[in-house]
């Protein structure tokens, strides 16, 4: 396992990191057809292109990385960079690829994985996650609360930055370069991109595989998470004896997630003075 600043491994680091969220859901067919299908490198995706897909391969590779770098699988392994294409192009299909239902997979003893059966949006909903993802854009109905940037260019804006900053191919460059430049503070484009795909990356790396990514459960299996056990439940004593005991955080490690992401922490990127991110917007 690679240690960064400190002897502080990536991992460890990861678990000062904070809690996780939500990412776009696929239902079961369709995610069947797209991971069989998941496009390779060198080949796009269902909203980035070819490079620009490689590209995020490389930054989620960098926040959680897997074998040789890492014995435990990574982002690559779980499909991350993929996953997060998905969300991007959720309106590419209908109904889009946003919520999914309720309330059960069919891991712990539900004959069907309702999880998998997607919701139709409201108008209202489908308002909102247009703004989310492919921002304001300049239309009134969606500038409300004034002009928003929305994933699909913050993504596309701060990959090609990446690659500007890497004298052209930021995947080409080994990986304490890369790191080197996912850590510049001082570079606010950067940082827009880190923050968003940091998250995005947690997201997809350790959530329900509904979502797309947590590829075969890797994200759940090295970490001994049970995932989602109902209808099942959990047995008394498995509620009510001590689970496995776990080493604490280390202080190195919260103060190198403070220094890599401060964004966890509370503090903000700076951004455009005219143009916001919707994780910016008020009850988000």
């Amino acid at each position: 396992m690679r240690a960064v600043a400190g002897g502080t491994t990536r991992r460890t680091f990861l678990r000062a990191g904070g809690a996780l969220g939500l990412l776009a859901l696929v239902p079961a067919d369709r995610l069947a057809e797209a991971l069989a299908a998941a496009p390779a490198p060198g080949h796009a995706g269902r909203f980035l292109t070819a490079h620009e897909l490689d590209t995020l391969r490389a930054v989620t590779g960098r926040f959680v990385p897997g074998p040789p770098e890492d014995p435990d699988p990574g982002a690559l392994e779980a499909g991350v960079a993929e996953a997060i294409d998905l969300l991007l192009g959720a309106f590419a299909v209908s109904p889009p690829l946003i919520h999914a239902g309720g309330p059960f997979s069919d891991r712990h003893g539900s004959r069907h994985d309702d999880l998998a059966d997607f919701v139709p949006l409201d108008a209202h909903a489908e308002l909102g996650w247009r703004i989310r993802l492919e921002g304001s854009r300049g239309l009134p109905e969606r500038e409300f609360a004034g002009p928003v940037r929305g994933l699909q260019q913050i993504y596309r804006e701060g990959l090609a930055h990446l690659d500007a900053r890497a004298g052209g191919d930021f995947a080409a460059l080994p990986a304490p370069a890369q790191d080197a430049i996912l850590s510049d503070l001082s570079d606010s484009a950067v940082q827009e991109l880190v923050t968003t795909a940091f998250n995005d990356t947690l997201d997809a790396m350790y959530g329900p595989p509904e979502y797309g990514g947590n590829r075969d459960l890797v994200g759940w299996s090295y970490t001994h998470w049970d995932g989602d056990t109902q209808p099942r439940g959990h047995t008394d004593a498995e509620v009510t004896q001590p689970g496995p005991v776990r080493a604490p955080v280390a202080a190195a490690a919260i103060a190198e997630a403070r220094r890599f992401h401060a964004a966890l922490y509370g503090a903000r990127a700076a951004s455009s003075p005219t143009a916001r991110s919707w994780r910016g917007l008020p009850g988000r």
